[in-house]
């Protein structure tokens, strides 16, 4: 699957519409989508939306190796309504 996911990224997406610089949300839903099996993570810090499938991450870059503990989307959204509203309205909107 990880070679799938990604030739997935190179076959689709040759030109980068600032994947990793503001619509890192977007890609990560479009992973997520295409592989419903992964799930959609966020890096506070760094301010970065990612998938996590098995044991790796994706972004458009390819695998990443995270340098912070990634947060579980879905976890955000079920203990933090305010800070996902905010995600949602300034990543997603």
């Amino acid at each position: 699957m990880n070679n799938e996911i990604l030739n997935f990224i190179n076959r689709r997406f040759k030109i980068d519409c600032n994947w990793t610089n503001g619509n890192c949300l977007w890609f990560a839903i479009i992973l997520n989508k295409r592989f419903p099996q992964s799930q959609i993570y966020y890096l506070p810090i760094e301010g970065h939306f990612i998938i996590k499938y098995k044991e790796n991450f994706y972004d458009f870059t390819g695998i990443i190796i995270p340098k912070e503990n990634p947060i579980l989307f879905e976890k955000i959204k079920q203990t933090d309504k305010l800070w996902y509203n905010h995600l949602i309205r300034d990543c997603f909107m």
